[in-house]
This record gives structure tokens, sequence and C-alpha cells, in this order.
């Protein structure tokens, strides 16, 4: 009997053939610059100042401008960097705006820091406009969390004039940005970030485990000045695990600086693009959302098929699914929808096995 596949996480596809031998590379490159105990065996607050500019090289991807390395911390992955950003930024008894469908984790946070959730309803391209003013107006939310980059878990993607639009709301309320842009290294001719738009309040984070490997653990944020970088995260803030390994750190600095970062990442985005091919093949005549190089499917149901029971459904054919209960943060009925990752799966086969699944689940 075939295990349980689990495509509920939404992780990039394993690419062995790319990735094996330019981390091996990477690492023998790291520990033939400096001895193994003088790289471990002391904390790199923020990242060294090698780390920092390969960082500032890496997020130069996506942001219009470079940022100084100054403005840069290096953080054990997009989680340690946002944990931090709550914490700081709007701390117990606050307030944090958040889209009424978004990552899921932001409630164990919230819980975690006494922050409470303000959602805002959303569009095909993410957070309404007028509804995020009012809730600025009548919430006074110290922070939104936003990822109009291939959202999680629409896929939706915010255009040029909502992210302006978004941005300004957010200046006129003093509202703290925190874009979580991770999912925006695979595809194609995307608008730039939102913290492009309004740069002297963003919290701008990039990581690397939806790109290049899940467990990779490296994310960069990018401060509003090097003064908040450094206010924020001094050497003194040690109550969470936000510090990333120098080791980890160093690994990703050498495969940004040889290229290796850009092969692994093409690499993951063939695979993603031959599995969103079945995906669109095979999930014709149905409606769902997905791009060519996204992680995740975002497929809405029928009203004769309620979300609860066709993840039973498609459970019962040995593969795990999420309903849109997972992801919302509303007051009213969450859309009878599900989401399921196209990485997770160890090769296309499985891949294939888990989508076959699913339609067959919404085809009974």
């Amino acid at each position: 009997m075939l295990s349980l596949l689990n495509m509920s996480g939404n992780l990039p596809p394993k690419v062995p053939h790319a990735f094996d031998a330019e981390y091996l590379a990477a690492v023998q490159t790291v520990l033939s610059r400096q001895s193994p105990n003088d790289l471990i065996g002391a904390h790199q607050f923020r990242g060294k100042q090698r780390d920092r500019i390969a960082g500032a090289r890496f997020v130069g991807r996506r942001l219009p401008v470079a940022p100084n390395p100054d403005q840069l911390i290096v953080t054990n992955g997009t989680q340690g960097a946002i944990t931090m950003l709550m914490a700081g930024l709007i701390g117990r008894g606050g307030t944090l705006a958040i889209e009424e469908l978004s990552y899921p984790t932001m409630r164990q946070f919230a819980e975690m820091f006494g922050i409470g959730l303000c959602s805002i309803p959303m569009d095909k391209e993410g957070m309404l406009p007028d509804a995020y003013e009012a809730a600025c107006r009548i919430k006074n939310p110290a922070a939104v969390y936003a990822m109009p980059t291939l959202q999680n878990p629409t896929t939706a993607i915010m255009s040029v004039d909502r992210r302006r639009n978004i941005a300004d709301i957010s200046r006129k309320y003093g509202v703290s940005i925190i874009e979580d842009d991770i999912y925006s290294l695979l595809p194609f001719d995307l608008p730039p970030p939102l913290s492009a738009f309004a740069p002297e309040i963003s919290w701008y984070i990039l990581g690397t485990a939806k790109s290049m490997a899940a467990a990779l653990k490296v994310a960069y944020l990018v401060a509003p000045s090097a003064e908040a970088a450094q206010s924020r995260f001094w050497p003194g803030v040690r109550a969470t695990y936000w510090m990333c390994a120098p080791i980890n750190a160093a690994t990703v600095t050498a495969l940004i600086e040889n290229d290796a970062a850009d092969r692994i990442i093409a690499a993951v985005r063939r695979e993603t693009q031959a599995r969103q091919a079945l995906v669109t093949e095979r999930l014709r005549h149905r409606e769902f959302n997905s791009i060519a190089e996204g992680l995740h499917v975002w497929l809405k149901l029928p009203a004769s098929q309620p979300r609860a029971e066709f993840v039973a459904r498609v459970r019962s054919r040995g593969v795990e699914i999420s309903a849109s209960d997972t992801y919302f943060f509303g007051k009213d009925e969450p859309p009878n929808a599900i989401r399921f990752g196209t990485g997770t799966a160890p090769d296309r086969e499985a891949f294939e096995r888990g989508l076959d699944a699913v339609i067959r689940a919404y085809d009974a």
C-alpha cells in the first residue's frame, strides 16, 4: 500500500541533479576560506559583511535598486524575520492587518505575541484598498503583512496600481509594511515589490526556501534604513532564533557569488513548469488559479462538493491537501476551495498520482 502523499505543503520540487554538486562546491569553498571553528565559533549578528553584500545582490533581483548592505539582516528563514518584526513593530496588544486569506502560521505568531489580527477583504488582486483604508482608520494597525506576489493561497498577483495605492494608504496612516516576497524568484515579468513604492516604511523579506531548497533557512530582510536594521536586530535581541547559522549564511553567499543560485533556481523553475503544465492540461474545464512557475494551485469547488468532504475524499485516495479554512482570517464563511502544492511530491510520477486523486475526487 502506498503511503500518504502530502501535497498540502508548497515546497519547491527537489532537483538533486542541479542542487547537489552546486551545494557541495559552495560548502567546500566556505571551508577553504577559514577554519570551521573561526566560522562557527561565534554568532554573526545580522550576518557578516560579506553575507550582507551577497544578500543585497540577491534581493536586487526584485528591488529596483540594490539596497545598502547595512540595511540587510541575514535571518534564519522568513519565519524568524517575521517573528522579530511582529514583536518589535507591533508588540503585545497591537494590531496587524492581514488579507482574509493568508499564510496560516501568522495566526500562531499573533497568538504567541498577543497581537490582534484585522482581516482585509480581497479580490482577484489581493487586499482591497478601500477596505484596507477603512481598517487603518478604524482599527489603527501598527503594521500590515502583505504577500502581493503569488499570494498564498490564492496565487493572486497585485497590479502596479494596486501596489501603489496600498503603499500610499500605509504611508498616510503610518502603517509599517511587512512584505513577504518568497514566491517571486521563479516567475518572470513580475511587478516590483510593494516595498518599492514605500521603502521608508517597508520591511522587505526575500527567502530562499521556496526557490532553492525548503530547509536552506536563509532569508534576507531589508530594513527601511541602516539605523532601523541595527535598532530592531541589535545583538542583544537574543530571545528568538532569528539569527542565521554562520555556515548556512556563508554557503548561500558562495552560491550567490558564483551564480550557482541562478542555476539552482532555473532547475526548480523548469521542474515547476513541467508540473504546472500537467495541472493546466488535466484540470481544464475546472475553475482554478495557478501560474506556470507557481508552487501551489487554488482549486475552487462547486457548491455540490463541500470542501471538507472533498479533502476527505482525496485523503481516502492517499493524498493530503488543504481546505480554505486553513488560510482563512475573515469573519464569514471561507470560500469553497482547496489548495495543493506542486513541489512536495518527491518526483513527477508521484505528483501525477496526487493530481489524479484530486481530479477523481472532483469528478466523483
